[in-house]
C-alpha cells in the first residue's frame, strides 16, 4: 500500500523502470529503492537436465502444445492465449494443445467459458494447480511459454522457462526488456494474432529456437538466488547504520 511504502526504509524492485514507476507514482525518492534483479528460482537449476513425460502420459497431455502457469486472475489474459490458438489451428494449421496451469483466482470459470465457445476448446487443458516436479516436466517438453500478462515488469515463470529450456514469448510491458533481455520473444498482449505469429515462428523456425533457448539458458545462470541474496545483505548492511539510530 502507499503507507507502507512511504514509510519504508528501502523498496527492492526487480528492474530500473520498476524503480522509475515506483519514484513517480508514489513520490519516492529514488535512493531509497534498490533495484535487486529477480532471482532464477533455484529447483529449476538443479534440474534443468532431467527430462521425463510421465505426467503429461498421466494427464493425457500428448502432442505439442503451448504452457501458461499463472493463476487465473483477469489481468493475467488467459483469454488473449486462447484466442490466439484458434488462430493457429485456424490460419497456421498447427494443431497444438494449450496448457494452463495455476490456482483460480476468482477468473477460471470466466475463462473456461471463453475456451468452450473455441473450435479448438479439446486442445485446451486445465490440470490446476501442480507440484514442483510436474512443472518441472510441463516446463521442459512444451513447444514454448506463452506468457501474455498484462502487467510488470518482474515475472518469475519467464526465468523458470529460460533455465529450463523452453523458449519463451512474453508480454511487451514496461520493464520486459530490462529482466528479458533478447532471451525472449515480445509481443502485445492484446493482440492474439501476434502472440500467434510468434508462436508460429518458434515452431517452424528450428535455429531461433535454438537461440532463444541458448540465450534464456545464459540468462537464467546469470543472476541466482546467491546472488540475489548478497545484494540483500549489502542493503541491510546499509541499514545498519540507520537502526542504530533509536531503541
Amino acid at each position: 500500500s502507499r503507507d507502507m511504502l512511504t514509510r519504508a526504509a528501502y523498496i527492492i524492485t526487480g528492474t530500473p523502470t520498476g524503480q522509475e514507476e515506483i519514484s513517480f507514482f508514489y513520490s519516492i525518492p529514488k535512493d531509497r529503492i534498490k533495484v535487486l534483479p529477480l532471482p532464477t528460482p533455484g529447483y529449476c537449476l538443479e534440474n534443468s537436465q532431467k527430462k521425463t513425460r510421465d505426467y503429461l502420459d498421466k494427464s493425457g497431455i500428448s502432442g505439442d502444445y503451448l504452457l501458461y502457469p499463472a493463476q487465473f486472475w483477469s489481468h493475467k489474459n488467459h483469454v488473449s492465449a486462447i484466442l490466439a490458438l484458434e488462430i493457429l489451428h485456424k490460419e497456421y494449421n498447427l494443431p497444438l494443445s494449450l496448457v494452463f496451469v495455476g490456482s483460480d483466482s476468482g477468473n477460471l470459470s470466466y475463462v473456461k467459458k471463453v475456451a468452450s465457445d473455441q473450435s479448438c476448446s479439446e486442445y485446451i487443458h486445465f490440470p490446476g494447480f501442480v507440484s514442483q516436479e510436474n512443472l518441472i516436466a510441463l516446463y521442459q517438453n512444451a513447444s514454448a511459454l506463452v506468457f501474455p500478462t498484462f502487467f510488470g515488469p518482474d515475472n518469475l515463470p519467464p526465468l523458470e522457462a529460460f533455465a529450463l529450456g523452453c523458449p519463451v514469448i512474453a508480454s511487451r510491458v514496461s520493464g520486459a526488456e530490462e529482466q528479458l533481455g533478447d532471451a525472449a520473444l515480445l509481443v502485445d498482449p492484446k493482440n492474439p494474432a501476434e502472440i500467434a505469429w510468434a508462436v508460429n515462428r518458434i515452431i517452424n523456425d528450428p535455429s531461433l529456437r535454438k537461440t532463444l533457448i541458448e540465450k534464456g539458458c545464459a540468462r537464467a545462470q546469470r543472476w541466482t538466488g546467491k546472488d540475489y541474496m548478497r545484494e540483500i545483505f549489502s542493503v541491510l548492511n546499509e541499514f545498519e547504520a540507520i537502526r542504530k539510530c533509536w531503541e
